[in-house]
Formats: C-alpha cells, structure tokens, sequence
C-alpha cells in the first residue's frame, strides 16, 4: 500500500443505506424476533457486502494485516473471511439494539477485572474508560446494570452517526447511560466532566478512531505491523481529570455470551506541558492503549469493526476544518 495516498476520513463515509437497513433489523426483530432477525441478516449483510466496496476493501486490508502479523491465527485474506467479519459486525448490531431496548440478559455476561474496578470505585471518585470498536460498546452497560449505583457517561461525536444514534435513543428504555454529545472539548465540557468523575461517575470514550479535524492531535503507532494513526484525545482528558483510567473490551463467544475485559491502564495520566516530554508521554499512554487492543484484536480477530482504510493517512484538508477542537464517536 502507497504510504503517500490519503486516507478518506471514517467522518465522511455515507451512512444512509446502513441506517435504514438498521430501520428494518429493528422493526423485524420487534415483530418476529430474534430468530426471523437473523434469518434476514443475511441477505441485508449480503447487499451491504457487495455494494460497499470502501468497507470490503477495509476489511480485507485488515484481515491482511492479521495474517501477516500472526499467521498462527489461521485467518486469509478472503471474500468468504471479508463476509464472516461483515456477518459478525450485523450481530453485533442486534445485540446493540437489545441492550437499548432493555431486553438484554446481562446474566449472560461474563466479567474480567470487575472487583478490582469497584474497589476503585468505593473510593468516592470515578474512572475514564477507554473502550474500541471491538465486540459491542453498548455491553459496557452492564457495568451499571451490575451496579446499581454507577452512571455511565458516553462521549460521541455524531457527525457521521446522528440518524445512528438517533434510532438508538428512539428505542433505548433505561437511563443507566447518558450520551453526551461532543462537538468540542472546550473548558465548560472539560469542567463539566470533571465534576461527574468527582462525583463518582464515569466518563466512557473510544480510542481507536483519529479526530476529526486536527492532524496534531494524533499520535502514530505500531498496530499489527503497520503504523497507524490513534488520537491523543483520551489522555489529554484523562490528564485534566486527574481519575483513574481503564481500558474496555467485549467479546462475543460463541455460546452469545460476552466476556468484559476491565484492565487498569493508568492510575492517573500526566502529561507535561512543554515538548518533547509532552509528546514522550502523550506516546507512551498510546502505546499501552494500542498494545492493549492488539492483544483484543488477536483474542478475537473477526470482532474488530473500523471499516475505513485504518492504515493510510488521513486526509484533514478535506474536511476543511484544521484547528478545531478533538472529537470523539462511540459507535
């Protein structure tokens, strides 16, 4: 791959058809259930696999990138491996879906590191979560459905996702979540925030999608043999916060159920003011990050969902907005 061609940013890519079919899956899954939800699965993932042709060609870019980093894995660059990473990611939808409705049976949850993270939370404060669009997000949920008495605050950026996100909130029956819509990290947000982690709240972003307009909040590392772009926005917070910090993963087994990876990544993030310590550090919390997903992404290969071209580089000019503030999505 040409390391000079520009990257079409995840921002811009069309979400319409993938919103309606969502519509549909919705609607089936209210009326016939989950059985008849699968069944018409296939030929939604079919239409979606064969008309995308940017997801396809992501898709197999990252199913290369597996097989070469780790051939032990048994996992080819093939149509048939594309289409099985597509059909895993529709699954995943459902169970998105499920969670919002409050239909989910979170006793079919499966936690690692759990009690270690409520011996945190006794102490009165709260945490950040980084998570990644690995598994299924929404499952972090069951956090809080296991503790009654946490609050979990979800950081998206809905650019790209607003008729997504939209349909979530449309059939989402519990307030054990709280979107929060960010358009830019500005001092009102970053106080905002702060006094929900004094509270004992905690604050959940993603860390594997780059902001949307501003090349120097990214930070470049190693992922499965190739460097990639990550953004910097999860430490900057993290640093203002002055919180613990976790990182966040779900996995779906074959049995359906879900194993919940909670994993201390910082007990509290510093970042130095002036360079080049500053960007030492930015990097080294990256690194941990990055190792950490790498590590998911090999548990479970088929499961990690940026359909985007994730290993060229992003084309900022194009958005037209240089400079602003970090943003972030959750989806």
């Amino acid at each position: 791959m040409s390391k000079d061609k520009k990257q079409t940013h995840w921002a811009q890519i069309e979400e319409t058809g993938a919103y309606w079919g969502m519509r549909l899956l919705v609607f089936i899954y209210r009326v016939f259930g989950r059985t008849a939800f699968r069944i018409a699965l296939y030929p939604t993932v079919a239409y979606y696999f064969v008309t995308n042709r940017q997801a396809r060609a992501a898709s197999r870019d990252y199913l290369q990138h597996l097989q070469d980093f780790d051939p032990g894995l048994g996992i080819n660059n093939t149509l048939a491996t594309s289409f099985r990473h597509f059909f895993n990611f529709a699954e995943g939808v459902l169970d998105k879906i499920v969670v919002w409705m409050g239909s989910y049976d979170f006793d079919h949850v499966r936690f690692h590191g759990y009690d270690e993270f409520c011996k945190m939370l006794d102490n009165g404060a709260g945490a950040m979560i980084i998570g990644a669009h690995i598994g299924n997000m929404e499952v972090c949920r069951a956090i809080a459905e296991k503790r009654k008495t946490v609050r979990l605050n979800i950081l998206i950026h809905t650019r790209n996702m607003e008729k997504y996100n939209k349909l979530l909130r449309n059939v989402d029956t519990t307030s054990a979540m709280q979107l929060i819509q960010v358009t830019e990290l500005n001092p009102a947000m970053a106080i905002s925030l702060h006094e929900k982690v004094q509270q004992g709240e905690c604050i959940i972003l993603v860390g594997d999608r780059i902001p949307i307009n501003s090349p120097a909040r990214i930070v470049e590392i190693s992922f499965l043999g190739e460097k990639a772009a990550f953004t910097q926005g999860p430490y900057l917070l993290a640093s203002l916060l002055k919180c613990p910090v976790y990182t966040f993963c779900s996995i779906r087994g074959d049995d359906g159920h879900y194993d919940i990876y909670l994993d201390p990544l910082e007990q509290q993030v510093n970042i130095p003011r002036k360079d080049p310590q500053r960007q030492v550090a930015i990097e080294k919390y990256a690194r941990q990050y990055v190792d950490r997903l790498q590590a998911y992404c090999l548990k479970a290969p088929l499961q990690w969902f940026n359909f985007f071209p994730f290993w060229e580089k992003p084309d900022f000019d194009v958005l037209g907005h240089r400079g602003r503030a970090e943003q972030t999505d959750s989806t």
